[in-house]
């Protein structure tokens, strides 16, 4: 009966280890590099609190998005972002802007940018597209912008 116990831990813990080990060793290109939600941002002092990322600027009015906004990019450059509600509480529309661009920043710097999306009066946006990514990616982000222009501000970014 003690063969048995063992052999059967044995097996279970073997399962387990296939179950992490192979999916890591297939997937190739397909592994996440970069889960998140969206966090909006909010201007520099002393109108705010912003803060000033990979040398971007925030927007000049605050944004917020809603919880449900969802960013993934894959190792294989494969982007995917669901921006849902990102606006400027209080503001007519709650959105001014007619596009967004996804602005990809790799080691400190923004390595690749989408073409713009329209981006909706009550903040919504979808993002269907391939990045090519530096290899090595390191500190990966997603900044999102009215337009790809490098003085363009940030209203919102991964977090």
């Amino acid at each position: 009966m003690r063969k048995h116990h063992r052999y059967t831990v044995f097996l279970a813990g073997a399962a387990v280890t296939a179950l992490v080990v192979v999916p890591a060793a297939i997937g190739g290109g397909h592994q996440d590099l970069l889960r998140s939600g969206v966090a909006g941002s909010t201007p520099l002092p002393p109108n705010g609190d912003g803060v000033m990322l990979f040398g971007i600027n925030p927007g000049g009015k605050p944004w917020v998005a809603n919880r449900h906004s969802s960013i993934r990019v894959k190792r294989n450059g494969e982007v995917r972002i669901k921006v849902f509600g990102l606006v400027i509480p209080g503001n007519t529309p709650p959105n001014p802007l007619p596009s967004l661009v996804a602005s990809l920043v790799c080691n400190g710097m923004v390595v690749a940018a989408t073409d713009p999306v329209p981006f909706s009066p009550d903040g919504n946006a979808s993002f269907r597209d391939k990045f090519k990514v530096p290899k090595p990616c390191l500190a990966p982000a997603i900044l999102l912008r009215p337009n790809a222009a490098a003085a363009a501000p940030y209203i919102g970014a991964s977090g």
